[in-house]
């Protein structure tokens, strides 16, 4: 049996939520604030979310040099998240009207959709016992919203598909030991 394996160490996420703010601002004090100031929430999210990070590596090959790869070049990482929002609150309109507006005509919410649009997002996970936060100043959509299936079945929501146009910040599960940050101090 191995020795190293730790199921301490491991995290099943069981709860989260996610929130748009105006693109470029700070990142909030308290990332599991009961509130986050200045911030949306989406509210109910069906399945989850799904982190995404691609990166294109290419290897550089010379004609007189066999042993392997020369140098390798790499584009910049290209980070984000895709969700379902399910509850049609400001949140999820704002971000289905993709930079365009929601007014109110004849008493009735009317949504024009626009060209797109930049926005923070915050994203923090809960397993019971930890948690866990990913911050970004400034997202946008990657593709328009699709909306979820009208068959009587299915909750009506929209899919999110996120792309982070500033690196995120990953707020990490657990407490460093005492040793591991007089490490990261020298």
């Amino acid at each position: 049996m191995s020795e190293y394996a730790n199921p301490t160490n491991a995290n099943v996420w069981l709860d989260g939520d996610a929130f748009r703010g105006a693109p470029g601002i700070e990142p909030p004090a308290d990332f599991f604030a009961k509130t986050i100031e200045n911030m949306l929430a989406y509210g109910g999210v069906e399945a989850g979310f799904n982190i995404t990070t691609e990166q294109s590596v290419t290897k550089k090959k010379v004609f007189n040099y066999r042993q392997s790869a020369y140098k390798v070049t790499r584009d910049p990482l290209d980070e984000g998240v895709t969700f379902r929002a399910v509850d049609d609150n400001e949140a999820t309109r704002l971000t289905r009207a993709m930079g365009g507006k929601v007014t109110i005509v004849d008493g009735r919410y009317r949504l024009e959709k626009g060209d797109g649009e930049e926005f923070s997002f915050l994203l923090r996970l809960d397993d019971g016992e930890d948690d866990m936060a990913l911050w970004c100043p400034r997202a946008a959509l990657s593709s328009a919203p699709t909306r979820a299936a009208i068959d009587g079945q299915t909750i009506d929501g929209w899919e999110f598909a996120l792309t982070f146009l500033e690196k995120p910040i990953e707020i990490l599960p657990g407490k460093p030991t005492s040793e591991e940050i007089a490490a990261a101090g020298s």
